[in-house]
């Protein structure tokens, strides 16, 4: 049995590919569920999340796979002729075309793409095409998007996001004021700290470590809160 400070932790149920997960007849399968029979099956690794009527079963390891209106953060490869490719945390690089760029008029003739975005550059971006027959394609047109000039970057699992954001965000504002800081989360498992004070990064950091091992246990907002507080969670 787990415990921590002498209590025992409820857990979330942790299932392996082929465990029940629940009946057909009163639930429809989500994430990683498959129906077979009246039976509903996983088919990987994770933690049981039921929403209504939908069971979900969250991956514990797992790549971020890119999503249409997906917030990525991203880092800039290298540049093309038409773009730039950017890393997005995902075994598919992203491309990053000219005409998704937000600036009106680039003059080419005068700055090579390198130089409007040198290969290393932070950008806050959102997946404006992710077809299965090429590679996903991101802009940073609109608010909030564009180059990230100062900050920490920091990362997750990308299955862990969800957690880290919480319902309706809960999770994320429970961070952000008790921290006081403002974080930018990425669908694919990076985030932007958005502060100079390297306090403040380190104890966002030690709040990540909290979620990537124990999001599976309730209570974890409590604890989070204690830590954040400097009491032991």
């Amino acid at each position: 049995m787990l415990r921590s400070n002498e209590q025992q932790q409820r857990q979330r149920p942790i299932v392996v590919p082929g465990e029940y997960v629940g009946d057909s007849k009163f639930h429809i399968p989500g994430l990683n569920v498959y129906r077979l029979s009246d039976r509903m099956l996983a088919t990987t690794v994770g933690l049981v999340r039921i929403d209504g009527k939908r069971v979900d079963v969250v991956a514990l390891k797992s790549f971020y796979q890119p999503k249409v209106g997906d917030l990525v953060v991203g880092i800039v490869k290298e540049p093309g002729t038409a773009g730039w490719t950017v890393d997005i945390n995902s075994p598919f690089l992203a491309f990053l075309p000219l005409s998704e760029y937000p600036e009106k008029r680039i003059r080419l003739s005068r700055d090579s793409i390198g130089r409007i975005l040198e290969a290393g550059t932070v950008l806050v971006g959102l997946i404006k095409d992710a077809s299965i027959f090429s590679s996903p394609v991101i802009t940073l047109k609109g608010k909030g998007l564009g180059v990230v000039s100062n900050g920490f970057l920091l990362s997750i699992t990308a299955s862990k996001v969800p957690r880290l954001i919480g319902k309706k965000g809960s999770m994320l504002s429970t961070i952000e004021k008790g921290a006081n800081v403002k974080l930018t989360v990425g669908q694919n498992g990076r985030l932007i700290v958005h502060s100079e004070d390297l306090n403040v990064v380190m104890k966002v950091k030690e709040v990540i470590g909290m979620i990537e091992k124990e999001s599976h246990v309730y209570g974890l907002t409590e604890r989070v809160e204690a830590l954040l507080a400097g009491r032991r969670p």
